[in-house]
């Protein structure tokens, strides 16, 4: 991959890149004795155009391409076509504005439209099997505020809100895309009493989505709180305690189709130790 990002004067900026993937897999099909193979050669490009009015805020507009290509359950899943093989698409379109509103406040807004095509989606009717949607789109709103409200009390917060529809075939027009909730939100504190301890608390949350294609059954919202504590007892060593599901809430995190949903993990906490040199 290259990218370059040119000063074309003191508050206009050009970004201009491309990636090239070269992605090849075979498969056999232990259980109908078949194989199949996916040859891709793809190149992605982007290009961004960024002005700073002031020193303080930036606006910007992107656009980019990339791929997902075919690859483990996916081509047993689809048919040995060429067009069943092809990689899934994307092309986004973005624009945003980035402002520091002080040198302890931060915000960041964005616009988007994500455009897919040859996408495999779960057949509602038989699990083993997936269909191609040619065409999905999502339009979004992404907010993200971070800085510091006292010395030592740091914050991060983070609010999305999409639109996901079906736009071919003609037959699921109009239908929600599976499992893209229409909003989430985000947010981290973390206070340091100290050069040893310190604190994190957290909450992610995310609305009702659609499990599969038909659009017959809702996953349910959900809002799981986590923690964290910070302790070190040397200069070079880091001890951290991190406890996901502080409140060992039960939700359904995400669905493989209609009769087929995960939970999400109970309350459960790990322990790590870090040493730097």
């Amino acid at each position: 991959y290259l990218q370059d990002q040119l000063e074309l004067t003191e508050q206009w900026h050009a970004v201009l890149g491309a990636r090239y993937d070269q992605f090849s897999v075979d498969l056999h099909n232990n259980r109908n004795n078949t194989d199949l193979h996916s040859d891709d050669d793809l190149v992605s490009p982007r290009a961004g155009l960024i002005y700073k009015p002031i020193t303080d805020v930036s606006a910007y507009i992107n656009y980019s391409k990339s791929y997902v290509p075919r690859a483990g359950e996916q081509l047993a899943g689809l048919s040995a076509t060429n067009a069943a093989l092809e990689p899934e698409a994307f092309v986004n379109r973005e624009v945003g504005l980035k402002w520091d509103l002080s040198s302890q406040l931060a915000v960041t807004a964005a616009l988007y439209q994500l455009d897919r095509t040859n996408v495999a989606v779960t057949d509602p009717t038989d699990p083993t099997k997936l269909l191609l949607v040619d065409g999905q789109n999502v339009q979004g709103v992404e907010l993200e505020l971070q800085g510091q409200v006292i010395e030592g009390w740091d914050f991060v917060a983070g609010y999305a809100k999409q639109d996901a529809e079906v736009e071919a075939p003609a037959a699921d027009r109009g239908k929600t895309l599976p499992q893209v909730p229409k909003q989430k939100l985000s947010m981290w504190h973390k206070y340091q009493f100290n050069d040893q301890w310190g604190v994190g608390l957290g909450l992610t949350s995310q609305s009702a989505s659609v499990i599969a294609l038909d659009n017959k059954i809702t996953l349910p919202g959900f809002a799981r709180w986590d923690a964290a504590v910070y302790y070190k007892p040397l200069p070079d060593v880091r001890v951290q305690l991190n406890v996901e599901n502080l409140t060992d809430k039960h939700y359904a995190a995400s669905a493989h189709n209609n009769n087929n949903i995960m939970p999400g993990s109970p309350a459960n906490a790990r322990l790590s130790v870090s040493y730097k040199f």
